[in-house]
This record gives C-alpha cells, structure tokens and sequence, in this order.
C-alpha cells in the first residue's frame, strides 16, 4: 500500500491522478488558473523540499 491516497485534480477540464510526491510535483508544473498564488508557490516548496 502507497503512503498516500490517490486523488484525481482537474486541470484545464481534464482529469490528473495524483498518487505521490513525483506525480503533485509534475501537477505543480502544469499551467494553473492562479500562478503566482501563494499556497501553490508553498506547496512547491515544499515538494522541492521533500526531493531534495
């Protein structure tokens, strides 16, 4: 069993299964509504971290 639940995110109307750290991190990378918002701009950091 995976430590983390997949989820399904919908970018630009299509659907994206995010089922680890890799996959939130290639999420983060797709175009987003709000670019420069901060809690993505954390959420980022914080993977960037967890990869490290």
């Amino acid at each position: 069993m995976t430590a983390f639940v997949p989820i399904t995110i919908y970018l630009n109307h299509r659907p994206m299964v995010v089922a680890s750290i890799a996959d939130a991190a290639k999420a983060l990378q797709q175009p987003w509504p709000s670019m420069d918002k901060p809690s993505r701009l954390e959420a980022i950091r914080m993977i960037d971290e967890c990869l490290a």
